[in-house]
């Protein structure tokens, strides 16, 4: 697992190398988008945001950069769908390949970590505690590293402020992680794909922000296809699908509620890039973990910890997925924020369709017909619901 630990690292300095180097040359950086916080939709990445604005914030001539860039900036997004005009922009294409191949090792080295210790029966709390943790690490490192990322100066009633945001993510990672342990990955992010049907309701009933008509119609080919796909599943197991349904709900929750954060005046400024607001919220989720490791896997750390000592592949597997799934989300929000919207949910849905077919045939997991067919309509129902509303209202709104 030498290889797995040497991508995860590569992949993390990746994050810092385009995104953060002083001098960078990544194209077009300045005409990302005039709101750094601006949630890119997608299903996981609406709850995470990057940092390829930390320079910008405290650079005078930086600043004047965005400025000049303004004006072309429009033009740019047009005619790139995130890339470059007059040719391809490399950084992106490089951002994609590194935001894919982490998702994935990710995935794969999650789940060899949660089989070293016993798969759901082990400590599944215990190892996604400890990812938030590692990954909140490199988050700090760069905090202390020179000329890499400028500290954020949030007050304590700021932090106050973040911690329902922090506890859903943590919750969301959480659940995910014991859907993992508990069946296969394949299934898990199969049901994981249905997070739209559970980001409807609760924007619809519960915080007063109405979905079109439209979005409605296209859930039920989502969960149509999420349950074809189970219809099948060798490895199914209700744990894992209640698991993944709270993992929906957690991120859904948290969507919202980080709308509602980013509202709080001067806080934006105080945090002073997405980089610094992902790393605060890792280290708050990490922080929010530890009583419920505690409370569900406290009477045998102990355990825990021989197998560390003693079982290379858990410390090994443990690193790797607490790295790559730090520089997955920051890649991620990266690539997302580089690109339109409609390029953000093709992006996304591949990037599924990679993670579900890759993972299961290295894995030994099954992908008979019926999974394929349901994985392939849930997947296209996601898509759809993603990019609805570009098409129906025009036409409405000509009619």
């Amino acid at each position: 697992m030498k290889l797995s630990i040497t991508l995860s690292l590569a992949l993390a300095g990746a994050c810092s190398a385009f995104a953060l180097a002083p001098g960078s040359t990544v194209r077009n950086t300045a005409a990302v988008g005039t709101t750094a916080f601006d949630k890119p939709s997608s299903a996981f990445v609406n709850n995470q945001q990057h940092h390829n604005h930390d320079r910008q914030y405290n650079n005078p001539s930086s600043t004047a950069l965005s400025a000049t860039a303004t004006a072309s900036s429009d033009t740019i997004q047009k005619t790139r769908g995130g890339g470059g005009s007059g040719g391809l922009d490399i950084p992106l294409i490089i951002y994609f390949a590194l935001w894919y191949v982490g998702n994935y090792y990710y995935n794969i080295s999650n789940k060899l970590a949660l089989k070293a210790t016993g798969g759901a029966a082990g400590f599944p709390m215990t190892i996604s505690a400890l990812q938030l943790g590692i990954g909140s690490l490199y988050g700090i490192f760069l905090w202390l590293a020179p000329d890499a990322r400028d500290k954020p100066k949030v007050t304590m009633d700021d932090i106050i402020k973040m911690l329902p945001v922090a506890f859903c993510y943590a919750g969301a990672h959480s659940a995910s992680v014991f859907s993992f342990s508990a069946g296969s990955v394949s299934f898990g992010q199969i049901v994981k794909a249905s997070e739209p049907a559970f980001a409807a309701v609760l924007s619809q009933f519960v915080y007063n922000k109405p979905v079109s008509k439209a979005k409605w119609l296209c859930l039920p080919i989502v969960i149509g296809g999420v349950i074809l796909a189970s219809v099948n599943e060798l490895d199914f197991a209700v744990s894992a699908l209640v698991s993944a349904c709270i993992a929906n709900m957690f991120a859904a929750v948290r969507g919202n509620e980080n709308k509602k954060l980013m509202e709080t005046e001067g806080l934006k400024d105080r945090i002073g890039s997405v980089g610094n607001q992902f790393c605060i919220t890792s280290i708050l989720g990490f922080l929010l973990s530890i009583p419920f490791v505690l409370a569900k896997e406290g009477g045998k750390l102990g355990e825990f910890m021989e197998a560390f000592k003693t079982v290379p592949a858990l410390r090994s597997n443990m690193l790797a997925s607490a790295l790559f799934f730090y520089g997955y989300n920051e890649l991620s929000t990266m690539t997302l924020k580089k690109t339109n919207a409609v390029t953000q949910s093709v992006a996304n849905t591949a990037k599924r369709v990679i993670v579900i077919v890759g993972v299961a045939l290295v894995l030994g997991e099954s992908l008979d017909f019926m999974k394929l067919l349901g994985s392939g309509i849930g997947i296209f129902g996601v898509l759809l619901y993603s990019i609805i509303d570009n098409f129906v209202k025009p036409k409405a709104e000509a009619a």
